[in-house]
């Protein structure tokens, strides 16, 4: 039930649009055939799960959003975060990855960089860890700046190139509908 239910869409906001200055986010799963999703009830995230034998590896997707701490990030601040904040981030990347695969160990920084995507700033970062049962994983994890939204899409698996490919489809099926507030006079 919860599978179809988030297969029809997740929002972030219901009402915005020129009069109502905000960012509505929703997304789904790129290939129903392929990905189970679920959402926890009261939650801003969802996991999805690659079907047995649909993936060439056993690989995991979520997508969080939160409140963006501004509206359009500055490049160089953006840059900063990207690289300075990355253990930071590393850990809270382990906490979710925890959470969908079990306790990691070994999480490291493969590498990090600023994007665009969906015409919004962006940080890639890639990670590499251990699972219990000492198999890598490899993490992908974009964090886009969506107007006043922050939207998280962390994919996990045993092959990098896979990790890579999942995140890029389900960020280029997300749906981002912004509208600035009005200039202040």
């Amino acid at each position: 039930m919860a599978a179809v239910a988030l297969s029809l869409t997740a929002c972030v906001t219901a009402a915005v649009g020129p009069d109502h200055p905000g960012t509505r986010v929703t997304f789904k799963s790129p290939d129903t055939e392929k990905w189970i999703g679920t959402r926890a009830y009261g939650q801003r995230r969802s996991i999805f799960r690659c079907r047995p034998l649909a993936c060439p590896e056993n690989s995991i997707v979520t997508i969080s959003t939160a409140a963006s701490p501004t509206r359009s990030p500055d490049p160089v601040a953006l840059q900063k975060f990207a690289e300075a904040d990355a253990q930071r981030e590393m850990a809270r990347t382990e906490q979710a990855s925890t959470e969908a695969v079990g306790r990691l160990r070994d999480l490291t920084l493969i590498s990090s960089r600023v994007a665009k995507m969906k015409e919004f700033p962006a940080v890639h970062w890639e990670y590499r860890a251990t699972d219990p049962n000492d198999k890598t994983i490899y993490i992908v994890r974009d964090m886009v700046f969506a107007g006043n939204t922050m939207i998280d899409v962390i994919s996990m698996s045993l092959g990098v190139e896979i990790a890579r490919r999942n995140g890029s489809d389900f960020v280029a099926v997300l749906q981002i509908e912004d509208f600035a507030p009005p200039a202040r006079q």
